[in-house]
């Protein structure tokens, strides 16, 4: 079965309402915490912690550099809003976990994406290693 399938990160990141909330999401869909983003940026951990809570106004002046680290197109920060449309093939259980998915809040996604993770990791160590 193809489908169109909207970019998830997208539709996460549209239930943001501010910037600070917005920067969050990115950071934390990329695995990062505000340390190791700081550390990129050249940064103070608390300057993103600032950023993450809206109190800081020299945020703008870095969404070029965090678009580009998140890979995501800059408006993402202003309108929390970005789509990319792919045609691809789905079997069914892809559609149903997909469906299940999108209906999640973006905590949630966060969560369901570690736990696969962890999964995948648990596959690949050796049988006698616990």
């Amino acid at each position: 079965m193809a489908t169109q399938a909207p970019s998830d990160l997208g539709a996460s990141l549209g239930s943001h309402d501010t910037l600070g909330q917005r920067i969050r999401a990115l950071r934390q869909y990329a695995g990062m915490t505000q340390v190791e983003l700081a550390r990129t940026l050249g940064l103070s951990r608390s300057a993103i912690a600032h950023w993450e809570t809206d109190r800081d106004g020299r945020v703008r002046e870095y969404l070029p550099r965090l678009a580009e680290l998140f890979q995501v197109p800059p408006e993402v920060f202003l309108t929390g809003m970005a789509t990319q449309e792919a045609v691809v093939q789905l079997a069914i259980d892809e559609v149903d976990l997909l469906r299940l998915y999108r209906s999640l809040d973006v905590g949630e996604r966060l969560s369901v994406q570690r736990s696969i993770v962890r999964l995948l990791k648990r596959r690949r160590r050796p049988k006698n290693e616990p």
